[in-house]
């Protein structure tokens, strides 16, 4: 700046402090009563490459730029936003005036759009330049998903009206807006069709998911009869999933939720708060809830993940609410399916009640009566005689049961007899059928007569402690065996899952020939099989201990038991026909006087045991002279030399070969009579 500038400048200054005139950044006067001016930025300028927004609030001043929206044009059929057209042509003078605009609500392009007109609808472009045949042309280009909805609008036939509060608001009036019968729609078919036969609303067809190009052919002034809608599909879209389409909820007036009301659609950010969620079934397509309704309720199934209000509400709109129809008061079932517009209100059942008869229970619905049969089960007295549905069992005479479920005497007949549901621990059969001697016996053995009288042995309803399984008297759960029915005609038997045998469990049996039991692992009783007259088969793999007299006066020819460690009584008594048995190398103890007595026919015992099992002070044999052992080639000499074991010296051997016996299922068994 040259001398004579500056002179002038500060003349100038000079003169503005002289006459009291205040400078602002955009003509605000230093007065205090003269507020400083806030610039808006709102109008643009641009040059051939970039455009920017300033403040023209005082006339055409463009010293005020926003340098933040200083950008490169954009231009969109052949026009930028700050009205610069591409090439720098001049727009043609003659083109049609009106806006056109999209409304509507779905899943692609219109998702956050809505039916309230320009503010919130999707403008047409306007190319600058008319076509060959003169017309101006506008196009808007959108995702659209099956069942997404919309309709073209005007912005001529909208006006700002003020409502009853004073707010102003922006009003299209049906009778100016296009409407099907007053656009040529001719090209707007196959993935389309119109909402309902009264409506004006377009909407995609099911599958028909696509990107469309829609264009408006107009002239200035012209017959609005005359405007031409043209579609084109740019691209295929792949279909949305049902849960990227569909969150729907419950909303209404509901007297059983206190905070229940109807929350607003429009402009929700989040899902509100007095919604309730509907749970997408397995099926993919269904929704539910189950909610508690009175008559004066009103309800709607909405879709929150539809962009406009009105295409979110089942059924469609703001009236028409849902409600149960005068009904009875109660829970009901709310149920919308994708693709049907209907939504189904039922009785939803609430099985809070318990009903039962003598022998079963189950949980019914109050309101009808209806029987919840996955609740339907014997009544459970294994907590005494009242079972959890409120029945009380009535006392069995012959029984007498302690509170805690155990067992103080029976009285009956023997004939026909019930176990009570409340019987908790099962007690020695001789307890039941009288003992041999006392209470204080040392055996299980229990009078034969009274056990022959038995017809028929049952479990009450409702225990959970035993049941007849297999011709037995088994635990509930199958595993420990009490007693074999006497009254059983069969030959032979399989326990799978039996691990624990009870004292005198098989006593007296005449008819069974043959028994397996694979897990058995333990007889905690004596005189499990005593007198058993027709066994002459077992078999026990895995059976680890025994109690005393098991196997008494048994026709048992031959048995193996691989996994014994430990005989807490004599275990073969009286066998007469037992020739071979078979111990494996797990014995350990045998706590017993003699393990063996009076089987008069037996010559070979194996014992595959290294170390000799220690035995009891009465030693092993008894009148049984024709025995002999076989033990380990190793462990000849430590048997000979063992206590209790050396006074049958001589009649120890090594297993020179392998020593079997014959299996169960080929073991030779009486012959049969027709």
């Amino acid at each position: 700046m040259n001398k004579k500038n500056w002179l002038i400048v500060g003349l100038s200054l000079a003169m503005a402090a002289t006459l009291g005139v205040g400078i602002s950044a955009c003509g605000g006067g230093k007065d205090p009563d003269t507020p400083e001016h806030t610039h808006t930025y709102d109008a643009w300028d641009y040059n051939e490459t970039q455009h920017w927004k300033y403040c023209d609030e005082h006339g055409t001043d463009k010293s005020n730029i926003d340098e933040t929206t200083r950008a490169n044009h954009t231009f969109t059929i052949g026009k930028c936003e700050c009205g610069a057209t591409e090439g720098g042509e001049t727009p043609d003078a003659d083109l049609d005036t009106r806006e056109f605009y999209v409304v509507g609500g779905g899943m692609g392009t219109l998702k956050n759009g809505t039916w309230d007109g320009p503010k919130t609808g999707f403008q047409f472009a306007k190319a600058p330049h008319k076509d060959a045949n003169g017309n101006t042309v506008y196009t808007f280009t959108m995702e659209l998903y099956s069942a997404d909805e919309f309709k073209f609008i005007e912005k001529n036939a909208i006006t700002q009206e003020t409502d009853a509060s004073g707010n102003s608001k922006a009003v299209w009036h049906d009778e100016l807006v296009f409407t099907l019968p007053d656009l040529d729609v001719s090209s707007v078919t196959g993935a389309f069709a119109r909402a309902s036969e009264t409506s004006d609303n377009i909407t995609v067809l099911k599958d028909m998911d696509g990107e469309y190009e829609f264009t408006i052919r107009t002239t200035k002034d012209g017959d609005m009869k005359a405007n031409k809608v043209e579609v084109r599909l740019v691209k295929e879209l792949e279909p949305l999933g049902v849960e990227s389409q569909y969150e729907m909820y419950l909303v209404g007036k509901i007297a059983s939720k206190a905070t229940s009301d109807w929350p607003s659609m429009i402009g929700v950010e989040g899902v509100p708060s007095k919604c309730y969620k509907m749970e997408l079934q397995e099926d993919g397509e269904t929704f539910y809830i189950e909610v508690e309704l009175s008559t004066a309720d009103q309800f709607k199934v909405w879709n929150y993940k539809v962009g406009n209000a009105n295409a979110g509400y089942y059924p469609t709109g703001v009236d028409g609410n849902l409600s149960t129809h005068g009904g009875p008061n109660g829970w009901y079932s709310v149920t919308w399916k994708v693709g049907d517009a209907n939504v189904t209100i039922a009785h939803a059942h609430r099985y809070t009640v318990w009903d039962y008869d003598t022998e079963e229970h189950w949980k019914k619905c109050p309101q009808d009566n209806e029987k919840d049969q996955t609740t339907v089960a014997a009544h459970d007295f294994s907590n005494g005689d009242t079972c959890e549905c409120g029945y009380k069992q009535e006392a069995d005479p012959d029984w007498k049961i302690a509170p805690d479920g155990t067992f103080q005497e029976y009285t009956g007949d023997f004939i026909n007899m019930t176990i009570p549901a409340n019987l908790t621990t099962f007690p020695k059969l001789a307890y039941i059928f009288g003992l041999s001697a006392n209470n204080t016996s040392d055996y299980d053995r229990f009078e034969k007569s009274n056990w022959e009288k038995v017809k028929s042995i049952t479990v009450a309803p409702g225990s959970k402690s035993f049941k007849i399984e297999n011709n037995a008297l088994v635990s509930y759960d199958g595993t420990v065996l009490y007693l074999y029915l006497p009254y059983s005609t069969e030959t032979s038997a399989t326990f799978e899952n039996v691990t624990e045998i009870k004292g005198g469990a098989f006593m007296y049996n005449s008819k069974l020939q043959s028994v397996s039991f694979p897990e058995l692992i333990t007889i905690s009783g004596n005189d499990a099989f005593y007198n058993t007259t027709a066994l002459a088969t077992v078999s026990m793999p895995k059976l680890e201990s025994v109690g005393a007299e098991c196997f008494y006066s048994s026709p048992i020819v031959s048995a193996e038991f691989e996994s014994i460690k430990v005989i807490s009584g004599t275990m073969f008594t009286g066998c007469q026909q037992l020739t071979t048995l078979v111990f494996g190398d797990k014995l350990q103890d045998i706590s017993t006087n003699y393990l063996l007595r009076s089987c008069k026919q037996l010559t070979s015992v194996t014992i595959k045991a290294t170390t000799p099992p220690t035995a009891s002070a009465f030693g092993i044999l008894f009148m049984c002279d024709n025995v002999k052992f076989y033990v380990p080639e190793g462990s000849v000499d430590a048997y000979k030399a063992a206590n209790k074991w050396s006074i049958y010296a001589n009649k120890i051997s090594a297993i020179t070969e392998t020593v079997t016996v014959a299996p169960v299922e080929v073991a030779m068994l009486p012959e049969k009579k027709d």
